[in-house]
């Protein structure tokens, strides 16, 4: 499915490119530019040591990008997004016991990104590339709560209890290749497939590779 989706972008640039002959070509260099995203992140599976397993179904998310056109043909830029996929985790002890958890998690990631366009106009297909990192909240305890307690001026003495749960910070790179759409007022229409890779420093360990469309709607100014 995905190697479809790549062969599709691709062809439907020269004609989309044709098409628009309205375009009033100013240039997009020294400009700026931000969009909202809305996010399809695939599933994945990953192996661990011992015959543990993780698998990550697939989740909807949202994200924010902001850029600066150094070039025409040049920008750099950041993203943030936010997921919550559903998973499950199989963790196998060293006496062969399984333990599966069937939960969601919580996922926030932050890059930075470099996009080359290959075409002037409206219309062109575009090649992102950069790293940052992903935030994962397990959204499990990971002991027993702690209690905190203080004078409301209404209701008096309150006391609550938080919880500590799992938690990961990892580097990820990768890049994307999509489609980038300008109307003449400056809005933007942008399509692409995203692919980053989790470098998780567990040695042998296999790193998840989390791959996404993204369909983004913004504006030029």
């Amino acid at each position: 499915m995905r190697t479809i989706m790549i062969a599709i972008l691709l062809l439907a640039v020269p004609g989309l490119g044709q098409a628009q002959t309205y375009f009033n070509s100013g240039g997009i260099a020294e400009t700026w530019e931000w969009s909202f995203a809305g996010i399809y992140q695939y599933k994945e599976n990953a192996g661990g040591a011992g015959g543990s397993s993780l698998e990550v179904d697939p989740a909807l998310g949202i994200g924010i990008n902001f850029a600066y056109n150094v070039t025409d043909h040049f920008s750099v830029g950041m993203d943030f997004e936010f997921l919550r996929p559903d998973y499950q985790v199989t963790l196998v002890t060293d006496t062969g016991e399984r333990q599966v958890i069937d939960h969601s998690f919580s996922q926030f990631n932050g890059r930075l990104k470099g996009a080359y366009y290959f075409m002037d106009g409206p219309v062109t297909p575009y090649l992102e590339a950069g790293m940052g990192w992903s935030y994962f909240d397990s959204n499990v305890a990971d002991g027993p709560p702690s209690t905190g307690c203080y004078w409301h001026p209404y209701w008096g003495y309150v006391c609550n209890s938080y919880y500590s749960t799992y938690t990961a910070t990892e580097f990820t790179y990768g890049g994307a290749l999509g489609v980038r759409y300008e109307m003449q007022n400056g809005t933007l229409l942008k399509l692409s497939y995203n692919t980053w890779v989790i470098n998780t420093g567990g040695g042998d360990a296999v790193e998840p590779d989390l791959a996404a469309l993204r369909l983004e709607f913004g504006w030029r100014f």
